[in-house]
């Protein structure tokens, strides 16, 4: 992907900032509703982004012309989480384990491409996971609502605090290769507002200690620039500036929701374990 820019297009123009703070201001109160009110509001959303993100990542793999295994990959992601959202949460794992291994030997060897078949088959875990933690966490919970709603202002908090003290004070770039526009002192930024951030939740909610989810929301603050990184790795691997052009202004859905996948695995992993 040719990053170089022309001196014209360096600065957003007002047209695309207003697409893209009016896109915010209509999917925002929906998502924090479906959220808040929690099955089935929240399991057809999650359920129905899972299905979004299938199509866009098979997208991706096949430059828009998806065949058959990409097809495969957007109805096993749709039908692992439909039928965990039903209950039937033990199914999951040998579900997810027999997709993986037809569609990685159909796609290596019936469709004799051995490269898309690693990356459809990541897709697929990564993806299945990934959602089937968010429904996991908002169901398996009496306070699910604010586990998942403190996620979510961690990624937002990230995003705004890496953007602000990105623009204003510049610097090294974390990893020009795969996002030239990511600094380290964008990092530092984004992890000092979701701290604050999740302090102050902390204090109004009492869902953890405040000093302990403070420390904690600036380390998944770190976990949602690697879920950023990880999906700008993906699209320069297929020449993609967009995961697709699904939501006016912010490109796809993956594109907006990258971090909060990342941070919905780890939240998910810690659970489990502890």
């Amino acid at each position: 992907m040719n990053d170089v820019m022309d001196p014209q297009q360096k600065r957003p123009k007002k047209s695309d900032l207003l697409v893209r703070s009016l896109s915010s201001i209509v999917l925002g109160p929906p998502v924090l509703a479906a959220v808040y009110l929690g099955s089935p509001y929240s399991d057809e959303l999650i359920v129905l982004s899972g299905l979004i993100l299938a199509w866009e990542w098979a997208s991706l793999c096949y430059r828009r012309k998806i065949r058959v295994p990409g097809w495969f990959l957007v109805v096993a992601i749709t039908g692992l989480l439909t039928f965990s959202a039903f209950g039937y949460t033990g199914f999951f794992v040998p579900v997810l384990l027999s997709c993986a291994v037809v569609l990685y030997l159909y796609t290596r060897y019936v469709d004799k491409n051995s490269d898309l078949a690693l990356w459809l088959t990541l897709g697929l875990g990564y993806l299945s996971i990934t959602t089937y933690s968010l429904l996991w966490l908002r169901n398996s919970y009496e306070n699910g609502f604010e586990i998942v709603l403190w996620i979510l202002l961690v990624v937002w908090s990230t995003d705004i605090g890496a953007y602000f003290s990105g623009k204003s004070i510049g610097g090294p770039k974390i990893a020009p290769s795969i996002s030239p526009k990511k600094t380290w002192a964008g990092l530092i930024g984004g992890m000092i507002a979701a701290a604050v951030i999740s302090y102050i939740f902390a204090e109004f909610t009492e869902l953890y200690d405040p000093l302990v989810l403070g420390v904690s929301g600036a380390g998944l603050a770190v976990v949602s620039q690697m879920g950023d990184f990880f999906e700008s790795h993906i699209k320069r691997r297929f020449d993609a500036k967009d995961s697709s052009n699904l939501i006016p202004g912010h490109g796809g859905l993956f594109d907006r929701v990258d971090g909060l996948l990342a941070c919905s695995l780890l939240v998910f992993l810690i659970h489990v374990v502890y």
